[in-house]
């Protein structure tokens, strides 16, 4: 199991990969939207449900989109391939397109999912108003 960052709140995301009558196989992730509290330092948590074979590949399991300081690191992939983690420092309000990958260990077929980080953190310049 992986270990979350430091002083981080968990976010669990499901991954899962279904593979149709006709063998094609899809990648979805849920929530598709993640919609963070206002909580700083979240650690998006991703579990993989799929039939056998298909893990997180070890780097890049889950990428964003644009490079933002809200993401300091890569994603973590465990070392069985079946969770990953992304930290997200979760001080600023804004969304951010990602991708969860997963590899068919036998085949190297790979599938991707594009949800979205729609951060919740007030950022330095808003706070609340009382």
């Amino acid at each position: 199991m992986i270990q979350p960052l430091d002083d981080s709140t968990p976010y669990p995301i499901a991954v899962y990969v279904t593979v149709n009558q006709h063998g094609v196989a899809t990648c979805t992730c849920a929530p598709v939207s993640a919609d963070l509290p206002s909580t700083p330092n979240i650690t998006l948590t991703y579990a993989l449900n799929a039939p056998a074979g298909w893990v997180f590949p070890t780097t890049g399991a889950v990428v964003v989109a644009a490079p933002s300081n809200q993401f300091p690191d890569p994603s973590i992939t465990a070392p069985d391939g079946m969770s990953a983690t992304l930290g997200d420092l979760n001080t600023d309000a804004n969304s951010y397109n990602y991708t969860v990958s997963v590899v068919k260990t036998a085949t190297g077929e790979c599938l991707t999912h594009d949800p979205i980080i729609k951060n919740g953190g007030m950022g330095m310049c808003n706070p609340p108003t009382i």
